[in-house]
């Protein structure tokens, strides 16, 4: 069942038990976000929603695998045919409503160790203004060991006309077949702190950001993302042959579990038992 939210024009839908995803984010009659075709049973595909969330980690995790405490991990397969673990489990497991009051949705999506040998809670907290959706992530460590903790958000927009401008200070380059990921400054043909056209733009790219904010424009509106500090890095997803890209704040760069870069560069989090992660992302409308 999906739950709607409605303040003036803006209107929100979304659907719980698909990886806890928006599936419409409209002000009038204007689609914000792409929306997500209907469904009408269990079946879903969270790469055609709006948006979903990232939890507990963001990104690739090369191959599925990491060393932690002098263990191996080894996690699934998740995004056929890659052989990495991708963007955690919240996106795929269905989350349970914890709240529904007249501007609010609070979603929760609990896990129990198994391959990724941690127990953890995560929540999503989905509050509209007039012109303004605020999404606030949560991630708390049940287990009873310190666990590698990111977050992110990663919602679909549609490319025709659209520009894009992100304060980029460096770029992600990972290597396919070690999965090192080195940052560098931008490529010219990477750099978005200038504005960029983006049906210009090829990139499946995570970057290091000079502050937690993006900004796209279309000629009919404006929107604005704006995170919390926490937030330190952005992945930009430009494919071919599509109508959409997304712009998706994140906490670390992907496969920051086995960097060893220090934390001040990957982002990566390490959560002691009940500790939390959390962080705000505004996506401010103006027409």
């Amino acid at each position: 069942m999906r739950l709607t939210l409605s303040s003036g024009d803006l209107f929100l839908e979304i659907d719980p038990a698909a990886g806890g995803a928006v599936s419409a984010l409209r002000l009038g009659d204007l689609d914000i976000l792409r929306p997500a075709p209907p469904r009408s049973g269990p079946a879903y595909d969270p790469l055609e929603y709006a948006a979903f969330p990232m939890v507990p980690f963001v990104g690739r995790i090369h191959n599925g695998q990491c060393a932690i405490n002098g263990s191996t991990i080894q996690l699934h397969p998740n995004l056929q045919p890659e052989p990495h673990a991708i963007h955690g489990y919240g996106w795929q497991s269905a989350w349970k409503v914890s709240s529904h009051e007249a501007d609010t949705i609070t979603l929760v999506h609990e896990h129990s160790a198994d391959a990724w040998p941690w127990d953890y809670v995560a929540t999503q907290t989905f509050r509209i203004e007039d012109t303004a959706l605020i999404v606030e992530l949560g991630l708390t460590n049940r287990g009873p060991n310190a666990m590698p903790a990111g977050l992110g958000w990663h919602p679909y927009f549609y490319r025709k006309g659209a520009a894009l401008t992100a304060p980029t200070i460096q770029e992600w380059c990972p290597d396919e077949e070690s999965g090192d990921n080195i940052p560098r400054l931008p490529t010219a043909d990477a750099d978005l702190s200038s504005g960029r056209v983006v049906e210009e733009l090829k990139l499946d790219t995570a970057f290091s950001v000079g502050a937690p904010k993006i900004d796209m424009a279309w000629p009919t509106h404006r929107v604005t993302l704006r995170s919390d500090p926490v937030f330190t890095h952005a992945t930009v997803f430009v494919p071919n042959g599509k109508d959409f890209f997304c712009a998706e704040p994140i906490t670390h760069a992907p496969n920051a579990v086995n960097s060893a870069l220090p934390a001040e560069v990957t982002g990566l989090r390490w959560l002691e038992p009940g500790e939390t992660l959390s962080g705000t992302i505004r996506l401010q409308i103006d027409r």
